[in-house]
């Protein structure tokens, strides 16, 4: 997916979180109902094993919003309802946006002691191949990031995730650190040569 398509979809989920949380006027006019019922949103079986409830969730204002000026967008990859379910419950659990920031470097570190998602939990989401399962991953996000994070940047990879192979890879590179621009390497990440023989 080209960068500035990402970048258009980031833009839709900031503003539509913007617009239920109120955050420029400190939440002063929140949609507070709206996103109590969106963090509520569960899975059902319709058939092919548990997924988010799409149909509970269409019956709702908020969650509707965002689902127009997602569909409105060309060559979103097929079967990604349930996964903008998934996006729109996360992120009615943030409260605040880190927006210069990237989810997975909030959540990793250097070593697991430093890290908010321990490397077993962050190999589990790395492995997500159903809808159910991302979701379940998901929603625990939140909590671990102490409900704050970029929410453009966390909205496009949730929806994204199970279709556009280049999130992973970019979680992956954030959350252990290989992102970070002048990394210079370690004495131990270079081979040394040996020693020529006389």
């Amino acid at each position: 997916m080209r960068d500035d398509r990402r970048q258009f979809i980031e833009g839709v989920f900031h503003d539509w979180w913007e617009g239920l949380t109120d955050s420029k006027n400190d939440g002063r006019r929140a949609d507070r109902a709206a996103l109590a019922r969106l963090r509520r949103l569960d899975m059902a079986d319709f058939g092919q094993g548990l997924e988010p409830d799409l149909t509970l969730a269409l019956g709702e204002d908020g969650f509707r919003k965002l689902y127009r000026r997602i569909r409105a967008i060309k060559d979103l990859p097929e079967d990604y309802e349930p996964d903008l379910v998934t996006a729109a419950v996360t992120l009615a659990r943030i409260r605040k946006d880190a927006a210069k920031r990237k989810t997975a470097a909030m959540l990793g570190g250097p070593d697991d002691d430093a890290r908010k998602m321990k490397e077993v939990r962050f190999l589990r989401l790395m492995r997500v191949s159903t809808s159910g399962d991302l979701f379940n991953e998901a929603r625990r996000l939140a909590a671990l990031l102490d409900r704050q994070a970029p929410v453009g940047e966390l909205g496009a990879s949730l929806l994204l995730w199970r279709h556009v192979p280049r999130v992973r890879r970019d979680w992956a590179r954030a959350y252990y650190g290989l992102d970070t621009e002048g990394l210079e390497p370690t004495e131990t990440d270079i081979a040394k040569p040996e020693p020529a023989s006389p």
